[in-house]
């Protein structure tokens, strides 16, 4: 696209304040001057080209912040932090471009630092409600304000830790004797506990698994040790007594928590529901384990529920020491990759049923999913780091390769099961986790980078409170609602702790902005390089102290030559 190079109408001294108000390779937000708490953000925090940009309620994400460069003639690029494409309106309408392309400031107000944009045209907006696309007029009075930020170039520790923060207050939910719900149980709950075990081995914070034991603890106290059942109270909710591969997630669950505290509960727990589920379910003719005992075909075998077994043996047998449960593991792994795998695609079936008198198979299902290209990704990792066969690193190979073509877009973010509530909104956590697991395996910075950008692809999508839905491709509305569901409700916890599996799946780079910073209410504020006191919104105050609404005295961030200092 051809670069816009639109000369200045404004005054030579009026250009020269510009220069010195706008700075080059300072970070902005974009904001209409009348209206408070909107800016202008890339919709849908989308990396593609001509991407409409909108007015959006200020979350205070990358995909609304704006790198500065001004020429030489005092006309400004306008370049997005997250997705580094320039802000542009070729066909009258605003959007994001590959090319640079240039607009003309003219001053209203220039002591609050409101221009009027231009490129041929005035920018303007008629409508400030969320998704609205601002539009070129002959004419405008809208003014538009230029608010400097903290530039959140990177994925760094302090946003990661604004997503875990965000969730636990909006999800967790006390409950009596000191434990805690996510939803009340199900399958769900037991993903849930994984995805805290994820932030806290990315974290190393022992509160997370504090809210584990809670969460654990409650799921215990409301089934019992025994997870092939229901559960005991009509206001929790356990389906162990018909599906295997409920218990087998919870098992995982437990079983990855012994690993990480040395809590012989949670090996007990694992290692005697696996074996109820394997007396229950094992098909001994084909050596898979039945997915369900009421529903489905009791001759079906799924890679929902083999898959996880696989993962839980392994895990178990680490923890035992004992040969035998990786000897299950390799059994379940070979038959699952005879009858629901292509190994020259790395494409993982979801389900078969069998003739027992023939071993004749009767029906298929193809369908690849997130959750199981995940566990057989986790499976062949494990199995590998255990054997150090080379068919294991092959297959693990293949699976996460055909996983990020298949079920993900163009740039890599999982596009696959845009949902916000029942079994689908969950899934492509499971993905996520196992990708990152394969990625620390064997030092593959590629697909770490990978799940990380889903997890900031998800960060830049959320919404003011500092959580959103598993739809990572949509921007979490402010309504709290998609697709007609209110993903605020408990039944959304599953699919919203999916992106804290993805934040917290590979180690973020190293040289983080973190380091220069303290997470008080909100991690996100504003930082001037003067000697000035700022408080959490980024509005100068008197002296070294931030008084709160409440009263009380906070630390603030003290800028003293060009230092930032925490008094």
């Amino acid at each position: 696209m051809m670069k816009h190079r639109i000369i200045t109408l404004v005054a030579l001294a009026a250009t020269l304040h510009i220069d010195a108000a706008i700075e080059s390779g300072k970070t902005y937000r974009i904001e209409p001057a009348e209206v408070q708490g909107k800016s202008l953000f890339v919709g849908n925090a989308s990396e593609a080209d001509e991407a409409p940009v909108v007015i959006w309620t200020e979350t205070d994400v990358p995909a609304q912040q704006w790198r500065a460069e001004v020429a030489d003639d005092g006309t400004v690029t306008l370049r997005n932090l997250f997705t580094g494409k320039y802000l542009d309106a070729p066909k009258m309408r605003l959007v994001q471009s590959a090319a640079p392309a240039s607009w003309t400031l003219e001053a209203t107000n220039e002591e609050a630092n409101e221009y009027k944009m231009k490129q041929e045209r005035y920018l303007r907006t008629t409508n400030t409600n969320d998704g609205w696309q601002p539009v070129m007029s002959a004419t405008s009075n809208l003014s538009w304000r230029f608010v400097e930020v903290r530039p959140q170039a990177t994925f760094d520790t302090a946003a990661r830790q604004r997503m875990i923060d965000g969730y636990l207050a909006q999800y967790k939910q006390e409950r009596v004797r000191n434990y805690c719900t996510f939803m009340d149980g199900g399958w769900g709950e037991a993903e849930i506990l994984e995805a805290l075990l994820d932030c806290y081995e990315a974290t190393g914070d022992a509160e997370l698994l504090n809210v584990f034991e809670q969460c654990y603890g409650y799921l215990r106290y409301s089934v019992g040790t025994v997870w092939t059942g229901g559960a005991a109270s009509s206001s929790y909710h356990w389906f162990g007594y018909d599906f295997n591969d409920d218990v087998m997630w919870l098992i995982i669950a437990a079983a990855r928590a012994y690993h990480l505290t040395g809590n012989q509960r949670y090996l007990t727990d694992a290692r005697n529901n696996f074996d109820r589920i394997w007396r229950r379910a094992y098909l001994g003719y084909v050596g898979l384990l039945r997915w369900a005992e009421s529903s489905g075909d009791r001759n079906g075998a799924n890679s929902c529920v083999n898959g996880p077994a696989e993962v839980a043996a392994c895990y178990i047998a680490a923890g035992l020491n004992d040969e035998s449960y990786y000897e299950k593991a390799r059994e379940l792994y070979a038959n699952q990759r005879k009858y629901l795998y292509e190994p020259a695609t790395g494409h993982v079936y979801d389900s078969v049923v069998f003739n027992p008198d023939d071993l004749s198979i009767t029906s298929s299902n193809p369908w690849a999913s997130t959750y199981n290209q995940g566990t057989m990704l986790g499976a062949a990792t494990l199995l590998y780091r255990h054997y150090g066969e080379a068919q294991y690193k092959d297959d693990a190979d293949r699976i996460i390769a055909f996983a990020k073509k298949e079920l993900c877009n163009e740039h890599g973010i999982v596009s696959v099961c845009q949902n916000a509530d029942g079994d689908f909104q969950g899934f492509k956590g499971i993905l996520m986790r196992y990708a990152g697991l394969y990625a620390r395996e064997f030092n593959d910075d590629d697909y770490g980078a990978w799940v990380l950008a889903n997890g900031w692809h998800a960060y830049n999508n959320m919404n003011s409170r500092s959580f959103g839905h598993s739809a990572w491709l949509t921007k979490a509305d402010e309504s709290l609602l998609y697709n007609n569901v209110d993903y605020s409700l408990p039944g959304s916890a599953f699919g919203a702790s999916t992106a804290l599996t993805a934040a917290c799946g590979y180690p973020l780079p190293e040289g983080d902005q973190s380091d220069i910073e303290e997470i008080y209410d909100s991690p996100i504020y504003d930082l001037r390089f003067d000697n000035s006191v700022y408080d959490l919104q980024g509005r100068k105050v008197n002296g070294q102290m931030v008084k709160e609404s409440n009263g009380q005295m906070k630390k603030g961030i003290y800028i003293w030559k060009g230092k930032k200092v925490i008094k």
